[in-house]
């Protein structure tokens, strides 16, 4: 009881304090031109059973885009210039009433590395909303990571994946994908195509440029706000492969395609 109490408080913490504070941030960047999102209004905001899958250029994509699944995002549209955001800050106010009751299923489920984003003591916080990965452990914790992302989904939450498994230059340096405009995917693994195929879910593609220069992969982790980060959002799917490798080429695709897609300005 004590626990499940404890739980809920860092959820309420999280949901209520620090993804506001940090909700605002981010739309005050992008009014500066530092954040930009591409079709946002693609973002299925109150859907569940959603896996939002994205390339992974640096560590900054696991702190920014789970605000995205986050309603307090579209509160602070009077830092917005873009009439999109605007429109999805009205929708925010008639969904209203969903807030209020603490609806779990609408904050994604991150997978951070165990050993280095979960068990230390100052993401406590966090944990009530993620799902952890031992990535130096055998296929007994690789299969307790995915049973329990199929539980998230199948009881209506969302879930984030990123697919290649480690950041895109790590990942190429096994086996990737270079498009003709130079943009740079790794191999995928196939748990985001495995739950896919197994809950039913829609994939959300979502392809990430900049935050390598934000946060350099080879130097301190200070964050260089001055670089601008793009966030590209694509068109939920459903994936059509009846196996994982079909699953994840198409998936792959996806991502490519939103790659190369042509900047807005």
């Amino acid at each position: 009881m004590k626990r499940k109490l404890v739980a809920e408080i860092k959820f309420f913490v999280v949901n209520y304090i620090l993804a506001p504070i940090l909700g605002i941030a981010v739309c005050l960047l992008e009014s500066f031109g530092r954040i930009r999102f591409q079709h946002f209004e693609r973002f299925p905001m109150w859907d569940g059973n959603l896996i939002i899958v994205s390339n992974h250029p640096s560590l900054f994509e696991p702190f920014i885009l789970p605000l995205m699944g986050f309603p307090w995002m579209n509160f602070p549209w009077v830092f917005s210039p873009l009439w999109s955001r605007i429109k999805f800050s009205l929708n925010w106010f008639r969904e209203l009433q969903k807030e209020f009751y603490l609806p779990k299923k609408l904050v994604p489920a991150n997978v951070p590395d165990r050993n280095n984003f979960y068990d230390a003591p100052y993401w406590g916080l966090f944990r009530a909303i993620n799902v952890p990965i031992d990535r130096n452990g055998g296929a007994h914790g690789r299969i307790s990571t995915i049973s329990a992302l199929r539980k998230t989904l199948e009881s209506g939450g969302r879930v984030l994946i990123f697919p290649e498994g480690t950041r895109t230059y790590k990942a190429m340096r096994k086996s990737g994908t270079t498009t003709a405009s130079g943009k740079k995917l790794g191999e995928l693994k196939d748990g985001a195509a495995w739950l896919a195929m197994k809950t039913n879910a829609r994939i959300l593609p979502i392809w990430v440029e900049g935050t390598d220069k934000v946060l350099p992969n080879d130097r301190l982790p200070f964050p260089r706000l001055w670089h601008r980060t793009t966030i590209k959002i694509g068109n939920p799917f459903l994936v059509t492969g009846s196996k994982r490798r079909e699953a994840s080429v198409e998936i792959a695709q996806h991502l490519l395609k939103l790659a190369d897609e042509e900047d807005m300005r």
